[in-house]
């Protein structure tokens, strides 16, 4: 026998061994016992949105449950688990969470799960499908253990609600406050009749429901499949109802739900600790201490912080992309010993934090939650609705951005338009999508104050109430920019699709735009406060881009209108990770954090870092800026070598403009030699092959009379979205001062 013919031999024989696929790091991740998301399943027989605002119950022993927190309604019950989907996970730009329709307990359908006052199961919302209900109100919920309790009020009446599986038994718990009036709730939906006594049912496809308390169910039954039950009106109670498929329904020992709203075990005992890394460099204007984040911990927990505020002096507390919130003590130290507690999860992509006397708040794409601790164990036991006026849609793209406060207390975040996957153009447009909107200090008003956004990524509120956005290029987004507008009326800032209920309102032009090159995804901005020693003047904006993982000193020049325009600096500040949040500490070290989730040059995954300036080092950028009829000046932190600073040849210039338009960003096109066609043919198709710049001849520089000021004279100083001027120049000592500015002027 051949060689070759044992070989095929021995193949024809050879039992066939497969590799087990290597689990996703979502699929490892302990999310914990509640989930908010948006989840989709199946409804006899065809797919649907679940639930917008859902919350994923994980009740132990493979089973689940979905409770819709706009329709206060328990979607489905099941054993098995589900289909992994989202963009924070999969990195998919469509595909949901899907539910295990084959093993559904049971399913309720897309309407209110509580009638209203006047008896109605319809949706009277003002769009139908989203958003909340008049009378119906999700306030939030308690976490004791595993164990979940939901509270909601329908018709004014306070209901708390334990879901809980055992043995293919769904039993719903309630704690239902003192009412006049009969309270009324969809049980199941099903193709098949039921056959219905006072206090049990079942289907024709075998689902059994029983109830105790004084619940009956039928009550007014529309239709035969359509299985409700009514809460009689009467005293405060408990009640329960069971459900089971293809077996007699046991309801579980109701639970002692009082005693559960007052905190139980915690779920993450272990505290994580870390070491953290503290530059010794005295030589560079900026050094960056990188504080070690716990991603080696119990929960495999993958740590994509998008969110975080100080608590005090000496601890902070980080949100996730993935829905986590940790608090990290140890800042104040020698940094030798962080300590790491994991206080939430599963929350709904929290992008932002903020803590108002010692209270953390959460801004998600849900809600903003406040996160409360009962017991002082450190974790969350109550996850307390602050405002969920936000409306949403299931467009992976919906990203809530930051929050922030003005001096009144206000909350501030800003909310991405629905893009289709690919970036080009939009899903359904609902009436917070591309707006900044502010809350109310109490959180029970919230208006819309910026319409026209695209991608924000961030924001940020100045010393005086002003506010700011990045923003990134894409439909009548030529470019990415930096938004500005103060306090006052409505403003839109582009996006033509979201322009919201400013339909005639003119275009706020930005402070300035930025290339790709500078920034192809724009961030948060902040404000070096009073007293830190930060390189820069009290005052100055800081923009942080989360694509180029950079921080630029904002150079602002006053308009006549009284708005602002100007340019930017980078500042030679090196990061580990993208730059998208930022805070200043007491001391006058800024901290940033930064993640890698979508276009970004992030060298690593997550970073939290603190920026500290060598207080002896100066800062090799412009601070201070100004256009002139026939130029500009740009004023340097320290004196300048006088002849390189009059030298002509020590700087370079070069403008262009941009194509505001339907299409996907815009080519760079020619100032002085305009091309018509080109510009007209770049509203119809996409331009980004068009790169025309003017070079501007620098005709003089002259340094003046305080040796830190250059006064340069361009050659037809003029009008542009983008000039760009360089420098290479050295201080007095002999010290290295090269850079670009990138700003934009406008006619006045």
């Amino acid at each position: 026998m051949s060689f070759v013919t044992q070989l095929a031999c021995l193949a024809a024989t050879a039992t066939v061994v497969q590799v087990a696929r290597a689990a996703e790091w979502y699929e490892e991740m302990k999310i914990g016992p509640a989930w908010s998301n948006t989840f989709e399943d199946t409804f006899q027989g065809t797919k649907r949105v679940a639930a917008l605002k859902g919350i994923l119950l994980d009740l132990g022993d493979n089973h689940r449950a979905l409770f819709d927190t706009e329709t206060l309604r328990l979607v489905t019950a099941y054993q098995g688990k589900f289909k992994w989907g989202g963009t924070p996970w999969t990195g998919q730009h469509g595909p949901l969470i899907s539910l295990a329709d084959e093993n559904a307990i049971f399913n309720t359908p897309s309407a209110p799960g509580w009638a209203d006052s006047g008896g109605s199961f319809e949706d009277k919302r003002e769009i139908p499908g989203f958003g909340n209900l008049k009378d119906a109100t999700y306030k939030g919920y308690y976490r004791s253990g595993s164990t979940i309790v939901l509270q909601y009020a329908v018709n004014g009446t306070d209901i708390l609600e334990v879901v809980s599986g055992e043995n293919g038994t769904i039993t719903r718990t309630f704690l239902v406050a003192a009412r006049t009036k009969d309270l009324i709730l969809t049980v199941a939906d099903e193709k098949g009749n039921f056959t219905v006594s006072k206090d049990k049912a079942k289907s024709a496809d075998g689902l059994g429901v029983t109830t105790t308390g004084g619940i009956t169910l039928n009550y007014e039954l529309k239709t035969p499949g359509h299985l409700l039950a009514k809460i009689p009106k009467g005293a405060a109670g408990v009640f329960q109802i069971a459900l089971a498929r293809g077996t007699e329904p046991k309801a579980a020992a109701a639970p002692d739900i009082k005693k559960l709203i007052t905190g139980g075990a915690p779920l993450y005992p272990e505290i994580v600790e870390t070491k953290g890394t503290v530059s010794s460099d005295k030589e560079s204007p900026y050094v960056t201490d990188v504080v070690t984040l716990p991603n080696d911990n119990p929960w495999k927990s993958n740590l994509r912080f998008g969110g975080f505020d100080f608590i005090d002096e000496d601890s902070a507390a980080l949100s996730s992309w993935n829905g986590d919130v940790w608090v990290v003590k140890g800042l104040k130290g020698d940094w030798s010993n962080f300590k790491w507690q994991r206080i939430a999860s599963g929350l709904f992509e929290t992008l932002g934090v903020k803590v108002v006397d010692g209270k953390i708040f959460v801004n998600g794409r849900d809600q903003i939650t406040e996160l409360v601790d009962l017991n002082g164990d450190g974790e969350t036991d109550y996850f307390k609705v602050f405002n969920r006026d936000v409306i949403i849609s299931p467009n992976f793209h919906e990203f809530a951005f930051e929050l922030q406060t003005d001096k009144a207390g206000n909350f501030y975040f800003s909310k991405a338009s629905p893009v289709k996957g690919g970036g080009r153009g939009f899903d359904r447009i609902l009436p917070n999508n591309g707006t900044i909107v502010k809350i109310s200090p109490d959180g029970k008003k919230s208006e819309i104050v910026a319409t026209g956004l695209r991608a924000p990524g961030g924001l940020g509120v100045g010393p005086n109430g002003e506010l700011t956005t990045g923003e990134n290029e894409g439909t009548n987004q030529p470019a990415c920019k930096i938004n500005y507008t103060k306090p006052g009326k409505p403003v839109f800032f582009g996006t033509e699709a979201s322009r919201q209920f400013l339909k005639s309102a003119p275009y706020t032009e930005p402070l300035c735009y930025l290339p790709m090159s500078v920034d192809n995804s724009g961030a948060s901005q902040v404000w070096v406060p009073e007293g830190a020693n930060f390189g820069v003047a009290a005052g100055t904006m800081l923009h942080l881009s989360y694509g180029q993982s950079t921080v630029y000193e904002v150079l602002p020049v006053p308009r006549k209108n009284g708005s602002l325009q100007g340019g930017v600096v980078k500042l030679p500040i090196t990061l580990q990770s993208s730059a998208m949040r930022a805070r200043f500490q007491k001391d006058g070290s800024l901290y940033l954090l930064g993640f890698r989730g979508w276009q970004t040059n992030a060298a690593t995954e997550c970073a939290f870092q603190r920026v500290r300036h060598n207080a002896d080092v100066v800062v090799p950028v412009p601070e201070k800026m100004e256009y002139t009829p026939k130029g500009i000046r740009l004023k340097f932190p320290s004196k300048l070598d006088k002849e390189l600073a009059e030298d002509p040849t020590s700087y370079g210039s070069e403008r262009w403009n941009y194509v505001r338009g339907p299409q996907y960003g815009s080519g760079e096109f020619s100032v002085d030699r305009p091309d018509k066609a080109a510009e007209e043919q770049a509203l119809t198709r996409e331009s980004k092959d068009h790169n025309v710049h003017d070079t501007v001849k620098i005709d003089s520089a002259r340094l003046l009379p305080d040796g830190q000021t250059v006064e340069l004279e361009l050659a037809g100083m003029k009008p542009c979205m983008t000039l760009k001027v360089t420098y290479d120049l050295e201080n007095t000592e002999g010290g290295v001062i090269k850079g670009a500015m990138y700003g934009t002027v406008y006619k006045d």
